[in-house]
């Protein structure tokens, strides 16, 4: 029986860390069926939407999806980036208040809620303040996906995204996502470590985030 994963945090096509390797899918009894790229840079920038060209210049391949990402501080607008963006396929928008340092009540996010609560995108947060977290989930409806979080919140709409270092606090709503190669490790080294530590798990690992991709209307 294969291990299926769907890997919703991996950072390959990022040219700046020469990442532009194919990387390898299938090995033994792991598949991973689907990598979401996401652009974020592995140490702060305030370029913020490079990575996210850098992968699409990359190209699209049928095993991928990809996340924008927009910093409030940016000098082009969001009404001019992210539609841009959008324009290129992306599957949701990764926001990271404090790796480049802004509030998520920053009135230019305004129009980057709108467009995700819009297009039916899924928000992507690191590590997000409680209370403003909060505030997003009571003003709009979409999924928010958290990486690096310290908070857990009661919201069937809010995932939790796991690696193999990670504690599994609610199976339901946890999603994995390696975090490679910014880790060292390649896509079946995180997922061999993630079945070492936690055992296979195919919620976790694969059918969360299948649901939450359908909700969002990405077909397999």
């Amino acid at each position: 029986m294969p291990f299926f994963f769907i890997d919703f945090n991996t950072h390959y096509g990022i040219k700046l860390y020469n990442y532009m390797e194919e990387p390898k899918l299938r090995e033994d009894e792991i598949e991973i069926r689907r990598i979401i790229l996401n652009p974020i840079y592995k140490y702060s920038c305030d370029c913020c939407v490079d990575g996210f060209y850098q992968q699409y210049l990359w190209g699209k391949k049928d095993y991928t999806l990809r996340l924008g990402i927009y910093n409030p501080r940016c000098r082009v607008p969001p009404q001019v980036e992210l539609i841009r963006q959008v324009e290129r396929g992306i599957i949701g928008v990764v926001l990271s208040p404090k790796h480049h340092n802004f509030s998520l009540l920053h009135p230019s996010l305004n129009f980057v809620y709108e467009v995700v609560d819009r297009k039916g995108l899924i928000l992507v947060l690191y590590d997000p303040p409680l209370d403003e977290l909060k505030w997003l989930l009571d003003k709009y409806t979409f999924p928010v996906v958290l990486i690096d979080s310290k908070h857990v919140v009661t919201n069937e709409r809010v995932y939790y995204v796991v690696n193999h270092s990670s504690t599994i606090i609610d199976q339901r709503r946890s999603i994995y996502g390696s975090d490679a190669p910014y880790n060292s490790l390649n896509l079946i080294e995180s997922a061999k470590l993630f079945i070492n530590n936690h055992g296979y798990d195919e919620g976790v690992a694969y059918k969360n985030a299948l649901e939450l991709l359908n909700d969002v209307n990405v077909n397999f």
